[in-house]
């Protein structure tokens, strides 16, 4: 199968090589890096970077935040070309190397849709600061609420779809709320979602999630939830 990786970025020349080189291929055979107009060497790192049997591309975001990164990657990237595709971070909190755990589920049939879930790790109090800890919990929660079904991290950045469900989608979101919003849209489409453990570590770099993007996430899965 054809696995391809999404990498949004914004200033993370500390972290892109390190997760360019740690994606398993021949496992993988594409990375899209799709930044958002970076002002440090990210760009510069991703046109340096090679890697044997596959493919990385560079592709320039329209307007800011992940949201628009994503919906970027959607509008511009052939989604026939692929099986499977894998979002995650480009700052080292998540491991390339679980791709293949995260692509398992979609790759045997079993879902639509995977999400990766940081609070089966055993470090991620240790790493994760308690407000954002608790803030997190809190929007999971609400999801389980509003949706009827517990996705144990709504607010998580690894994921995978099929090239079914990522055809389908229709994402709205600008910013951090895309995670939100990718999690009501496969409610709203009775897509089969998989929940998997992943390892969590410190990032690199500097962090750009703020307080006031937990009030956005609220909102967009509020927002979502009004507008099925």
């Amino acid at each position: 199968m054809k696995i391809c990786v999404i990498l949004p970025t914004l200033n993370e020349e500390d972290g892109v090589a390190k997760i360019i080189n740690a994606v398993p291929n021949p496992l993988v055979n594409k990375i899209v890096v799709v930044d958002g107009y970076s002002s440090d060497k990210t760009v510069e790192i991703v046109k340096q970077s090679h890697k044997p049997a596959c493919d990385i591309e560079l592709m320039y975001q329209k307007g800011r935040g992940k949201g628009m990164a994503f919906q970027s990657f959607l509008n511009s990237f052939d989604l026939n070309s692929q099986d499977v595709y894998v979002m995650l971070d480009a700052d080292c909190t998540y491991d390339p190397k679980e791709i293949r755990k995260i692509i398992t589920p979609i790759v045997n049939g079993e879902a639509d849709i995977v999400m990766g879930n940081r609070f089966e790790s055993q470090d991620v109090k240790k790493v994760m600061p308690f407000t954002t800890f608790f803030g997190n919990k809190l929007l999971t929660l609400i999801s389980k609420i509003l949706y009827f079904k517990d996705p144990k991290d709504v607010c998580t950045g690894y994921w995978a779809f099929s090239r079914d469900f990522i055809k389908k989608m229709r994402i709205s979101a600008k910013n951090f709320d895309l995670e939100a919003n990718l999690f009501a849209e496969a409610i709203k489409k009775n897509s089969r979602i998989k929940i998997v453990p992943i390892t969590y570590k410190s990032r690199v770099g500097k962090n750009k999630l703020m307080k006031r993007h937990g009030f956005l996430i609220l909102y967009r899965l509020i927002r979502e939830f009004f507008n099925n």
